[in-house]
């Protein structure tokens, strides 16, 4: 899909007029890939490093958002801590509070 449709279903979700929960797999990824592209990827990248979105799964009331770090995230040590607490918070106050983000 376009960036124009990813950057729809971020702002969709991110005003409340399609919620998270009745998005379909696809949506959520594109919609929480969409924002990490904006708010989180340029950090990053910026540091020589990425993350890739592995999976969502429903596991109620709470949506774990499975990721890999890339390139020199993969070995940080914040990646597991102050990374991943601004990832979680991030997501959870601009698309929904009830993300929980993994790495594997």
């Amino acid at each position: 899909m376009s960036e124009e449709v990813m950057k729809n279903a971020a702002d969709a979700s991110a005003s409340g007029t399609l919620s998270f929960e009745k998005m379909t797999l696809v949506q959520r990824i594109k919609a929480i890939d969409a924002l990490l592209d904006s708010d989180i990827r340029p950090m990053l990248v910026m540091d020589g490093g990425n993350m890739e979105i592995i999976d969502i799964k429903e596991n109620l009331p709470h949506f774990d958002l499975y990721i890999r770090y890339l390139g020199s995230c993969s070995g940080c040590s914040s990646g597991s801590t102050g990374t991943l607490y601004a990832i979680e918070s991030v997501l959870q106050k601009k698309i929904d509070e009830n993300i929980r983000v993994l790495p594997i």
